[in-house]
């Protein structure tokens, strides 16, 4: 089934867990609002989960309600950090509200 991960949870009820189902990919999903207040914070638990193997990342935004250009700039960077570390990391289950954002900030869906 699937390991444990790890969860963030910050003051604006963003919820990031992280685990490995059937398929093997890691899934990162991520549940409230990601705009500047946390924008930082998941930033910073991508890094660190970046730095070990891996081989495939899929980000499951599907819960994100909410995002702004700070948690749209911190989910690219997360897409840029899987390039430089030779991951693939799709997005999956894109909310309308994010894919927006995303789409205003230049990224290619």
């Amino acid at each position: 089934m699937a390991d444990a991960g790890w969860e963030l949870q910050a003051a604006r009820q963003l919820v990031v867990s992280c685990f490995r189902p059937r398929s093997g990919a890691l899934r990162i999903r991520v549940i409230g609002e990601l705009d500047a207040a946390v924008a930082g914070r998941f930033h910073d638990q991508i890094r660190a989960l970046f730095a070990g193997p891996l081989g495939k990342v899929e980000l499951d935004l599907a819960g994100v309600g909410f995002c702004d250009a700070a948690g749209g700039r911190a989910i690219i960077a997360a897409r840029g950090r899987g390039v430089t570390s030779g991951v693939k990391v799709l997005l999956v289950a894109v909310h309308p509200a994010v894919r927006h954002v995303l789409q205003l900030l230049g990224e290619d869906l």
